[in-house]
């Protein structure tokens, strides 16, 4: 089952559960391909898909407003499985631009398959998340998800644009996780709010929960990204080898010495840099305090989540989802 499991599971609501094997269902169905060697790689993709947080999200958001009776359980289903959809979609991309052939220890198609057929598959998965996300027929959350989609791809063209530039400013950084990470993480839980018929201002809350739990979890995923592959499934220093300048490198910067961030900086603007040279530079950002900064600047994401919710600590679901916020900032891959 692809839902929230293992030791670092958050304690969730009863029956949620139960719910993700719905949505997985219906992920299932629709991302059916008739291509016999499509098929068995692209339900391994969907049938991988972690934790399945970002539905989870969406099927609490919408018990936070206290109005079961208000929600459609398979248009709720379809949002949540057209979320993840979204999300799958963009790991396809990443790993074709990354050109990375793990991911959480599994084979990407980017292994198997020519950058073209994959780049093609991971359109048929957008197509796929924008014919889910129109079945519950609700024009405003037809546009959240369209803009949500908007945001991720400048989240991407951005990252490409400012590879190699080992000298970024702060806000740009936090600009590019949003719409990368956070925007997917508010959009679900703001259409989950609106499926469970919540009033405005809970609405915007919700958002803006989701936004702040996504910017922590792509801090922590910065951090983790630095960790050695046999815990995270990944090569170690993936950001750095491709040029790609993250908080914890940011945090380095600022307090290194000329020679150390001379050396670092030199890795990131190296196309050609090899495993002994960021393995330094890891060691080197790891050694400054990099990791515990960006640790702090996403505990500071994680209390604004919860002080957005506090007053309704009594809601079954809302604790659920400081428990998955709780979980967000813990992880370790």
């Amino acid at each position: 089952m692809n839902s929230l499991q293992g030791l670092e599971t958050p304690k969730l609501l009863a029956g949620i559960e139960e719910e993700i094997v719905e949505v997985s269902k219906v992920l299932t169905e629709a991302a059916s391909i008739n291509f016999p060697l499509l098929e068995p790689l692209l339900q391994a993709i969907i049938n991988a898909g972690g934790k399945r947080l970002r539905p989870h999200l969406t099927l609490l958001s919408a018990l936070v407003p206290g109005t079961p009776e208000k929600i459609d359980a398979l248009k709720l289903r379809q949002v949540a499985a057209a979320v993840e959809m979204l999300h799958t979609a963009t790991l396809v991309h990443d790993d074709t631009i990354d050109n990375a052939l793990l991911r959480r220890g599994f084979a990407t198609l980017n292994s198997q398959l020519s950058s073209g057929t994959v780049i093609l598959v991971g359109d048929y998965l957008f197509a796929q998340s924008a014919i889910l996300i129109t079945r519950p027929g609700n024009p405003r959350i037809v546009q959240i998800f369209a803009e949500c989609l908007a945001a991720i791809c400048e989240g991407e063209l951005t990252q490409i644009f400012s590879s190699r530039e080992w000298k970024q400013a702060r806000e740009d950084y936090y600009k590019r996780i949003y719409c990368k990470t956070a925007a997917l993480f508010a959009t679900a839980c703001e259409m989950g709010a609106i499926m469970g018929g919540a009033e405005e201002e809970l609405v915007s809350r919700m958002r803006r929960f989701g936004h702040m739990v996504g910017m922590a979890f792509q801090i922590v995923d910065d951090v983790i990204d630095f960790q050695p592959a046999a815990v995270t499934g990944k090569a170690t220093g993936g950001d750095l080898k491709q040029g790609i300048v993250t908080l914890p490198t940011m945090n380095f910067f600022e307090k290194a010495s000329k020679e150390d961030a001379n050396f670092v900086k030199k890795v990131i603007q190296n196309k050609e840099a090899n495993d002994q040279d960021i393995a330094q530079a890891v060691e080197l950002i790891k050694a400054s305090g990099a990791f515990e900064a960006a640790y702090e600047e996403a505990r500071d994401y994680i209390q604004q989540a919860k002080e957005l919710v506090s007053d309704q600590s009594e809601n079954e679901a809302v604790r659920a989802l400081l428990n998955i916020a709780d979980y967000a900032l813990k992880r370790n891959k």
